[in-house]
């Protein structure tokens, strides 16, 4: 009896540890693992476990893995999503699961980062009442938007505004075009529940300054009534980028010094060429503590009232500050599309926003970099001389951009390395220009020899040989090619064919099997060359084959007088081919050993003979 409860004590051990066991790896039964195919498909999928965990206390981590680490790591997890590249969300139900978590993940070597998941927030102030609307004019978009409309009417480009969603009021619905809700993790984005109508008043600024030119507006919603969490922003982001934006509006933050989840999601659109836009926020705190605005790559916006003067009264400031833009008493729209006015640095980064997608709108091929630095170049110096923490190179002013600016030409390269010519023959030379929207194309070419001869972009090739040919762009960058001349082989109407003498492509073994190539049309200096599985092994017009087992393909060759083989005016070798089969069995070997010994019996009493 007592055996059979040892027994009985094992087979419940063994059956728990097969429980907690899957393929070496430790899980909580209640652990989720959801594994995300794109980035829209990660982002939805967090987005409903945080829509499903609304709490106060926000426990979640977000991070990437470099090397796939075991899930074991993710055991104390409610939920987990996990996508390709190595980025994750884990859910969970205590602080002190998600600290020992925490802990445990930033001490594998395998983890790239690990982070808490932590709220962001707009960053409008007070409502107001004052409705003269002076930021557009303020930072000339009045007079840019006019400048460049007759030229930009076939092309546009997209704001997404990446915030707390945005109803399709009149003034703006023409420009809004569809984005994502992950606060519901849903498509509809036309909403906007925020306090103070936020995401639709920055629609509304944006719309405003670019009056008449195509500029849409993608709202990414992710804020509820003033707050969201790090991790839907970072979602937002990369959702705008994958969908088409060319600029993101981010006019919110959080009290952070660090955030490399965030950094990576910028980093994201940087490399995609995406214009990032970030207020500087409302804490009047350096902005090394505040999120994403000390972020290198982005641009980050301070704010300035009516008469230029920095808003001490709110604006944070630092090193990271680009340029200054209206930010006090702003004329908007609300999410009801009443007029009203918002103070802060969400709206100075909403003009400045609007500003980067008409430059954009203007200069279709800059780099996110470019237009990063034409907007700080174009910016009017205020406060201390030169950049200053506040108002960084000073307050934006459109109308200081020159027309169209110029982009020089980095790169110039030919579309292919080498080019194979016969004597005779043309090409036009149509070289790369990188970046495609060099203003200056022109190029010359230049030849090492009189190989070819060159007339504008044209190049003939005029005898045989080889020849660099070098193309140089007006600004000196060069690319070289290969040109390769052969003498012109003339077309032909000759046909070969193979005769085969005893009329059997079967032979016994140790026979041999006389082919024939019959030609027609044949030319002066042409010659036949044949080939068994590809190896030559004869010229002529006849060729005698004994193969010693198995089958052969035998292929006749049509060639001049240097060997090289002959086409039609297609293309194609005038050839034929053949298969030669033997009878290799031990019967065949017989009778050809005896007929080998007879004919060398012969031999043998003819040469007693003829002495």
């Amino acid at each position: 009896m007592r055996n059979i409860k040892k027994i009985s004590a094992l087979f419940l051990a063994l059956i728990i540890c097969f429980a907690c066991f899957s393929n070496g790896t430790v899980f909580a039964a209640k652990t989720i693992i959801n594994t995300a195919t794109t980035n829209n498909d990660f982002a939805k999928k967090t987005a409903e476990i945080i829509k499903n965990n609304d709490d106060s206390s926000m426990l979640r981590i977000i991070g990437r893995f470099g090397e796939k680490p075991s899930y074991a790591i993710f055991a104390n997890a409610e939920d987990a999503v996990v996508s390709k590249e190595g980025r994750f969300v884990l859910q969970f139900s205590s602080e002190k699961k998600l600290l020992s978590c925490l802990e445990e993940l930033n001490n594998n070597p395998d983890i790239i980062y690990a982070e808490r998941d932590v709220p962001v927030y707009t960053e409008g102030l007070e409502l107001g009442t004052e409705y003269l609307s002076w930021g557009a004019t303020a930072i000339e978009a009045d007079v840019y938007s006019q400048r460049i409309a007759p030229s930009v009417s076939d092309r546009s480009v997209t704001v997404a505004i990446v915030d707390s969603g945005c109803e399709d009021i009149d003034f703006i619905k023409d420009k809004l075009v569809p984005g994502y809700d992950f606060y519901e993790n849903n498509k509809d984005a036309f909403q906007d529940e925020s306090v103070d109508s936020h995401g639709t008043f920055l629609a509304s600024i944006v719309a405003d300054c670019t009056y008449g030119i195509p500029v849409k507006i993608m709202p990414v919603r992710v804020l509820g009534s003033k707050e969201g969490t790090i991790i839907n922003l970072i979602n937002g982001i990369i959702y705008a980028v994958d969908n088409g934006a060319d600029v993101i509006n981010l006019s919110l933050g959080a009290v952070l010094n660090n955030c490399k989840a965030l950094e990576d999601a910028v980093n994201y659109a940087e490399e995609n060429n995406v214009s990032v836009v970030v207020c500087a926020g409302n804490l009047k705190i350096d902005i090394k503590n505040f999120c994403p605005a000390h972020i290198d790559s982005v641009l980050t916006i301070s704010s300035v009232n009516q008469e230029h003067e920095f808003s001490e009264s709110f604006s944070n400031f630092g090193d990271k500050i680009d340029i200054a833009a209206p930010g006090e008493s702003i004329l908007g729209y609300n999410a009801l599309g009443k007029i009203t006015t918002l103070s802060g640095t969400s709206m100075a980064a909403a003009y400045a926003s609007a500003a980067a997608a008409m430059f954009r709108l203007d200069n279709p091929y800059h780099t996110s970099k470019q237009v990063h630095d034409a907007l700080n170049a174009c910016a009017e110096d205020y406060g201390a001389p030169g950049w200053d923490n506040c108002y960084g190179n000073g307050v934006l002013k459109l109308g200081n951009i020159p027309p169209q600016i110029a982009i020089p030409v980095e790169s110039v390269a030919f579309s292919q390395s080498s080019y194979a010519l016969n004597v005779g023959d043309t090409l036009e030379i149509k070289p790369v220009f990188s970046p495609a929207g060099a203003a200056d194309k022109s190029f010359t070419l230049s030849a090492d020899n009189g190989n070819i001869s060159i007339n504008g972009n044209i190049i003939k090739a005029v005898s045989p040989g080889v020849t660099t040919l070098t193309v140089t762009s007006s600004n000196g960058m060069q690319d070289t090619a290969i040109i390769t001349i052969t003498e012109k082989i003339p077309e032909t109407t000759a046909t070969l064919s193979i005769r085969n003498n005893p009329g059997k492509y079967t032979i016994n073994y140790g026979e041999t099997l006389c082919l024939t190539a019959e030609i027609t049309d044949i030319s002066e200096n042409t010659s036949v060359w044949w080939y068994v599985d590809g190896i030559k092994k004869g010229e002529g017009t006849s060729f005698r084959v004994s193969p010693e087992s198995g089958s052969v393909e035998v292929t006749a060759k049509l060639v001049d007088a240097n060997g090289n083989i002959i086409t039609d005016k297609n293309g194609n070798e005038i050839s034929d081919s053949e298969t030669v089969a033997v009878k290799s069995g031990f019967f065949q070997k017989i009778i050809s050993f005896f007929k080998n010994l007879f004919r060398l019996d012969r031999n043998v009493v003819q040469f007693i003979f003829e002495k």
